[in-house]
């Protein structure tokens, strides 16, 4: 029989708390930038995402018969000396830039990141639907 690892939920939950709190703009993209009488604080979007499980099993006991009762690992003669499973645990984090907060004596400015791959995709498929409907236009003219 082997021995069972040591799992307490509150662990991983902890742990989750902390990867949660340090990630933000700071860790991704630095400390604002403070030169003469300018401040420049990046600004990013964080993304969480995670999920896990915990696992079963049993010990077969010593002159151990199946009975309708067991899990079919029984009847395959696979719980000589038990059965089990383990656990899993993922989590991801993303981040993106979404721009700047520019602080100066005369004023506040929200500079935004220009994602450049998001506007191509925008600009294909735009342009794949334009020429679907040029096509139905013409095909509906015949």
């Amino acid at each position: 029989m082997t021995d069972k690892p040591d799992l307490d939920p509150k662990d991983f939950q902890k742990l989750l708390k902390e990867v949660g709190e340090s990630a933000d703009a700071r860790t991704v993209f630095g400390e604002p930038v403070i030169s003469g009488d300018r401040a420049v604080i990046p600004v990013a979007r964080v993304h969480h995402k995670g999920g896990g499980g915990f696992g079963g099993g049993g010990a077969a006991a010593p002159g151990h018969e199946c009975t309708p009762e067991c899990p079919p690992e029984c009847d395959a003669g696979q719980m000589e000396g038990g059965y089990g499973s383990g656990m899993g645990l993922g989590y991801m984090i993303t981040a993106e830039p979404v721009g700047v907060i520019e602080v100066t004596p005369e004023g506040v400015w929200w500079n935004p990141t220009v994602d450049f791959n998001r506007l191509a995709v925008v600009a294909a498929v735009v342009s794949g639907i334009m020429a679907v409907l040029v096509t139905l236009g013409r095909v509906a003219r015949r």
